[in-house]
């Protein structure tokens, strides 16, 4: 900083394409705090070094950082400034501030990057290279959609768009092209997309795909040939910023890369990914399955591991549970790292096990199970809370509530049009009835066999534009409230949603959810008297659905022993 005359270096959680989760190369931000979330945002000055993060994390950032010479930054509290209004007041609007040009930097308030220069690359000297994994193709069965037609309707929304005839537009989202293409990659952990950006040269109507192209496979290759797209080096995109007429997608692109004042565009393809096509709905129905059989078989192993009294921890738990995933035929991947958290550890709402912090699990008390894979045909995002033993009455109330919380959503009839924030009621009332509140959103897309968070919808109470997204036929969505209560435990459960059509009457057409979810809830940890006849009878039919469905594809006796005793009818008078 000092040779680059700069008063402020902001390191970002991101990378060059905007991503959710990052390939190493670009873990900058966990490389110099020792902070492991996926969100986060350094700020370093001369004098000072400071961490935002959002409420998901406050816990592990406070034990993380302890001792880095990092201050936390509660995103999101009242009175805690943004990283832009804390570096006005601090450094003045006039700072010289840098940040790495390949890792998107969006600054507000007036503040400008004067550097883009990147200085990991001179000061971590073992960084990693960028990742250059095989690109394979996704099945057409599950895609509903070849690559000619997304093209073909992608070529018509930018025309219209364009200024001039020899406009060239850059999409950067990863998601977008393995999308778009038909393709799939491992570049970045958890997802399945590959380094890569998508060029449409209006002048000859054709397409550029910038990738590592050595690892396309003989089959991504021919599409791609058939398709008339051109593969070209991934660095080579570069050349594209001395272009004339260049625009870049307004939504994600990664500024620093490109020229001051360069053009801009609205790309369709998020909202054309969030609304799934029938193939891509089966595909994810497949996938539950698999994910379903996996889930039985590993909460069979969990309760006789504990009724025999032999160890179990955090970590174990998440090696079974992988393990057992691996067993399923379109298994790849997880979706996300899991998270196994028992007790205290459950109030971290993002908290990940490793050899330090992993507990073993006593018989007591609520293991939360956050947890989702990654098949050929879907991805999963799932979330059981898990009774390992006696509960207090407090733990119970707490459970009984959230799940309240979870079944109104998932069953809610509602217009089409209505949007996140207005369903996002629905599962909180409850909770605030009894004073209680969580801070994450409710409910996030999830990718079909894409990424495992995926917009532009969010169910969650605060005004965002994701909140403001009107639900339609197609999309998928998490129903995920939760209560965290510091320093003792925590309780969410998660399915994952399918909205479709349910009616049409005089008053304007009607939307509903299918729960394509499908694993026991643990009903040993409800208090019974705080659910509704008709609650317990809609815990009761969807126990009957995930009973019908796995059963048949379930070939241990114990396995099937156990569903079916996890999933019998609850009468709704109490004992």
């Amino acid at each position: 900083m000092s040779q680059e005359a700069l008063d402020v270096y902001i390191v970002p959680t991101a990378d060059a394409h905007n991503s959710e989760y990052i390939a190493p190369h670009w873990a900058c931000r966990e490389k110099l705090t020792g902070f492991t979330g996926s969100a986060g945002t350094a700020v370093v000055t001369q004098q000072e070094a400071l961490l935002w993060t959002d409420s998901r994390y406050w816990l592990q950032a406070e034990e993380q950082l302890r001792e880095s010479g990092f201050s936390l930054m509660k995103d999101g509290t009242e009175g805690v400034p943004s990283p832009e209004e804390w570096i006005a007041e601090h450094c003045g609007t006039v700072a010289r501030i840098g940040a790495p040009a390949d890792m998107a930097v969006n600054l507000a308030g007036g503040l400008t990057i004067c550097s883009g220069k990147d200085a990991f690359s001179e000061i971590w000297t073992d960084r990693p290279t960028l990742p250059a994994e095989p690109i394979v193709t996704q099945d057409e069965q599950w895609t509903g959609m070849t690559i000619q037609e997304k093209l073909g309707a992608l070529k018509r929304v930018l025309e219209e768009q364009k200024v001039a005839t020899d406009d060239v537009f850059v999409i950067n989202d990863l998601s977008d092209t393995a999308w778009l293409l038909n393709l799939r990659g491992t570049d970045v952990a958890y997802n399945p997309v590959f380094l890569s950006y998508l060029a449409y040269h209006s002048a000859t109507g054709k397409f550029q795909l910038y990738t590592h192209s050595s690892t396309l496979t003989p089959e991504a290759q021919q599409r791609l040939q058939e398709a008339g797209v051109e593969a070209l080096p991934y660095e080579e995109v570069s050349r594209l910023a001395s272009l004339p007429h260049l625009r870049v997608c307004q939504e994600t692109a990664c500024w620093g890369m490109w020229p001051a004042g360069v053009g801009t565009f609205h790309s369709p393809v998020e909202m054309w990914r969030a609304v799934k096509s029938e193939a891509e709905q089966e595909g994810m129905r497949r996938a539950m399955l698999q994910d379903g059989v996996a889930m039985v078989k590993f909460l069979r192993w969990l309760d006789e591991r504990m009724e025999k009294e032999e160890e179990v921890t955090e970590l174990s738990i998440d090696e079974k549970l992988t393990a057992l995933r691996a067993e399923q035929e379109d298994f790849e991947q997880l979706s996300f790292g899991t998270i196994a958290a028992y007790g205290r550890h459950g109030a971290i709402v993002h908290y990940e096990a490793d050899e330090r912090s992993s507990v073993r699990i006593p018989a007591h008390g609520l293991l939360l199970l956050d947890s989702g894979g990654q098949y050929h045909s879907g991805t999963t995002d799932l979330t059981r809370t898990i009774a390992m033993g006696h509960l207090t009455q407090e733990e119970r109330e707490v459970y009984t509530l959230v799940m309240k919380g979870h079944l109104r959503l998932e069953h809610m009839k509602f217009p089409v049009g209505t949007t996140g924030l207005q369903l996002d009621t629905a599962a909180r009332q409850d909770l605030w009835a009894r004073g209680y509140d969580f801070g994450h959103g409710t409910g996030h897309g999830v990718g079909a066999h894409g990424c495992v968070h995926e917009g532009p919808h969010q169910i969650r109470k605060d005004v965002r534009t994701c909140t403001l997204v009107p639900f339609c036929e197609g999309m998928m969505v998490t129903d995920e409230p939760g209560v965290y209560v510091t320093g003792r435990f925590g309780v969410r459960i998660e399915n994952t949603l399918l909205c479709r059509k349910a009616e049409e009457t005089p008053y304007g057409k009607f939307l509903e959810f299918e729960v394509l979810t499908l694993c026991p809830y643990d009903l040993r940890a409800i208090d019974r008297s705080l659910l509704t006849p008709e609650e317990l009878e809609q815990i009761n039919a969807y126990h009957e659905r995930v009973r019908k469905a796995i059963m048949p594809l379930l070939t241990d006796d114990d396995d099937r022993i156990w569903l079916a005793r996890a999933t019998a009818a609850v009468d709704s008078e109490l004992d």
